[in-house]
C-alpha cells in the first residue's frame, strides 16, 4: 500500500485527518438530526444497547486509533536507497 510508505507520510496523515473529520461529522449530524427534521427518522435507537455502543465505544476507539496512526507517522524516517550502479558499502569483515 502506497500510504504505508514513509515517502507518502503527508498523504497518510491527510487520510487519517479525513477519517477523523468523518467521525466528527457523523456524530455531529446524528446529534442535530432531530433538530433538523423533528418528524424524520427517530434516533432513539442509538440510546439503547447494542446501538448505543457505536457513539459511546466505537467512535472514541477509532478516534484514538487515528491519533495513534498520526503520531507514529510523524516519527517515520525517510528511507535512503542507494543509486543504481552505486557500490554497496562492505561491512569490513
Amino acid at each position: 500500500m502506497k500510504l504505508a510508505n514513509p515517502d507518502y507520510r503527508k498523504s497518510f496523515i491527510f487520510w487519517q485527518l479525513l477519517g477523523i473529520t468523518d467521525l466528527v461529522m457523523a456524530v455531529s449530524l446524528g446529534v442535530v438530526a432531530r433538530f433538523i427534521n423533528p418528524h424524520g427518522i427517530a434516533t432513539s435507537a442509538m440510546t439503547v444497547l447494542p446501538m448505543s455502543l457505536i457513539p459511546t465505544f466505537a467512535v472514541p476507539l477509532f478516534m484514538i486509533l487515528h491519533f495513534i496512526c498520526i503520531a507514529q507517522a510523524r516519527q517515520w524516517q525517510e528511507q535512503q536507497y542507494p543509486r543504481v550502479a552505486e557500490p554497496l558499502q562492505s561491512s569490513g569483515l
